[in-house]
């Protein structure tokens, strides 16, 4: 596809590939074509953790973890996390992500932003117990 693109930016109709069993044209999984992260398992796994965090709103405590959750797409996880840890009192959220150690500053107080490997992190945890 590359080769014959040449120095333009689209790639010939008939090397676009198409689904074995539709037919239909493949595209990317990636944003801006409308699917991204948000099929059928997105939706079912979102009504479970609404549901979920909907029947622990009036708990004394309630965690939330990240383990991660990169900065790709902050809408799906962090963002919605960061809310509820800003507006829900027992709230604590904690991010573990090999790469990025972020935490807004509204619930700086109310969160822990790890830097490492998860598994590392977890087993750390385990021992401290």
């Amino acid at each position: 596809m590359i080769q014959a693109m040449g120095d333009d930016t689209k790639v010939p109709t008939e090397l676009i590939p198409h689904c074995q069993n539709c037919g239909a044209e493949a595209f990317p999984w990636v944003r801006g074509y409308g699917n991204f992260l948000e099929g059928t398992r997105y939706h079912q796994e979102y009504q479970k953790i609404s549901d979920d965090v909907l029947n622990h709103l009036h708990d004394d405590h309630l965690l939330l973890i990240e383990l991660g959750v990169g900065r790709m797409t902050p809408m799906f996880i962090q963002e919605p996390f960061w809310g509820l840890t800003g507006s829900l009192d027992g709230a604590y959220d904690v991010m573990i992500n090999r790469d990025y150690q972020f935490l807004p500053e509204e619930i700086e107080d109310k969160g822990q932003a790890i830097k490492g490997d998860i598994a590392q992190v977890l087993d750390d945890v385990k021992a401290a117990m």
